[in-house]
This record gives C-alpha cells, sequence and structure tokens, in this order.
C-alpha cells in the first residue's frame, strides 16, 4: 500500500508544482490576467463545457476525425509492415521512399492535402493517416524482423504454409512491438489532429474550439481545451491501449 501511495504522490508532484506556479503567476499578476486566466476560472469554465453538453459534442467530432482514418493506418501499416519484414524485395522497395516520407511532418502535407480536398474532414483523415502510418510501419517492421529464428525453424519443420506461419509465428511474436507501435501511432495522430483541427475549422473538434478562443482572446477556454487534449489522451493510454495490449499479449501466452 505505502509503494503505491508513493507511486501516486510522485507521479502528482509536477503536476502540483505546475498549479503552484500558475496561481502565484496569477495572484502576483506577473502574468496579465487577460492573458492568463485563473485556474479558478480555467476550472469554471471546464466545469461549464461538461454542464451544457458542448464537451461531448467537441470530442464526438474529433473522434470522427481521427477514428476512420487511423483503423484504416493500423491496417495497412500491419499488411505492408509484415510483407516488409519478412521480403528484402520488398524492403529494397518501400524503405527508401518510407524512410523519405518519415523525414516530412505529416502537418506539412497538408496545404497540398487542401489543394485537392479542400477544407474537408477528408483533409484531416488523410493528414492522420500519414501521422500515424509513419509512427507504426517501422515498429511492425522491427518486430517481424525480430521474431525469434527458431521459431520460424519449427513452423517449417511442422509444415506450416505461408500463410499459417505469419498468423500464428510472425504476427504472435511481433506482437510487443506492433501494439507498442499502434500507441505510439494514435499518439502522433492525436497531436496531428488538433494541429489540422487549427486550420480546417469546418471540421470542428477540440482543435478548432482551441484555434476560435484564441481569436476572442478567451484564454481560460484554450487552456480548458489543451487540459481536456491532454486528458484524452492519458485516458485512452491508460485505460484503453494499455489494457489491449495486457489481454492480447495473455492471450498469445508471451506475458
Amino acid at each position: 500500500m505505502v509503494p503505491k501511495i508513493k507511486e501516486i504522490v510522485l507521479g502528482w508532484s509536477l503536476f502540483l508544482v505546475v498549479l503552484i506556479v500558475w496561481y502565484t503567476l496569477n495572484i502576483t499578476q506577473i502574468v496579465p490576467t487577460w492573458l492568463l486566466s485563473s485556474p479558478n476560472e480555467t476550472l469554471n469554465t471546464f466545469l461549464k463545457l461538461i454542464k451544457n453538453g458542448s464537451l461531448i459534442k467537441l470530442l464526438l467530432n474529433s473522434f470522427l476525425n481521427i477514428f476512420p482514418s487511423f483503423f484504416v493506418s493500423v491496417f495497412f501499416a500491419l499488411i505492408l509492415g509484415v510483407f516488409v519484414g519478412i521480403n528484402s524485395n520488398f524492403r529494397k522497395i518501400f524503405l527508401p521512399f518510407l524512410s523519405a516520407i518519415n523525414l516530412v511532418p505529416s502537418l506539412a502535407w497538408l496545404p497540398l492535402i487542401i489543394l485537392f480536398f479542400g477544407f474537408t474532414r477528408q483533409t484531416i483523415w488523410i493528414v492522420i493517416f500519414i501521422s500515424s502510418f509513419m509512427r507504426m510501419i517501422y515498429s511492425v517492421i522491427g518486430g517481424v524482423q525480430g521474431v525469434n529464428r527458431n521459431w520460424l525453424l519449427v513452423a517449417r519443420n511442422l509444415e506450416l504454409n505461408k500463410f499459417q506461419t505469419i498468423m500464428k509465428v510472425i504476427i504472435p511474436g511481433a506482437l510487443p512491438q506492433i501494439l507498442s507501435g499502434i500507441r505510439v501511432g494514435f499518439g502522433s495522430a492525436w497531436r496531428s489532429l488538433i494541429g489540422a483541427e487549427m486550420l480546417v475549422v469546418t471540421a470542428g473538434g477540440l482543435g478548432k474550439y482551441i484555434w476560435m478562443s484564441q481569436w476572442a482572446f478567451r484564454f481560460d477556454q484554450v487552456i480548458s481545451g489543451i487540459i481536456m487534449i491532454a486528458l484524452v489522451g492519458i485516458l485512452f493510454e491508460q485505460l484503453v491501449f494499455r489494457k489491449i495490449e495486457q489481454a492480447t499479449l495473455f492471450k498469445w501466452g508471451l506475458i
């Protein structure tokens, strides 16, 4: 029990420091109050968003902007990553191209994508796809290439065909890195989503909310939006991806 309490205290310590500094700046007015709203004002704004239902609408819009494209990127990263990982010709074809794309930030593609698709949700989907796919593909490739060679020899001795070897040996063996890549991919997609929503405001979402609040000099709303972004990221990290990872690895006997 004591170690658990210690872990909680240490985990919240920096958040407490930030809160103390925030209160200090607000009380001393080192930073003007119109620029940095007080913690109390920000909390009231946050609670108001919850009570009037605005927060739910913002989250639903952001989820609609991210999840369709994210799921598609997971599918293609898994398929292509496995083939590149097991086939040297695929590696020679795709790795130079992937390396070049990976060096370009996903939001750098936004102006070009807008030229073809305009300020639409499809534009955000493409940005999300690029962002998450490029984070996941390397984890899948690395996981596939890192599969224990003895397992592959056993599969050959058991006369498993290529498809059976992939499904029963390669993917389970690469699973820890694949799941880690999906977590990293979602984090990248979530960050890119907010940036894209700030520019493609017609798609709505938390990014638009922060962007429009800034122009209205409502920095209590800006900070509330930032806090919401962080909370959603933490919730998905701890309550979704970590649980899925543990359950999946347990099912395959990897933990």
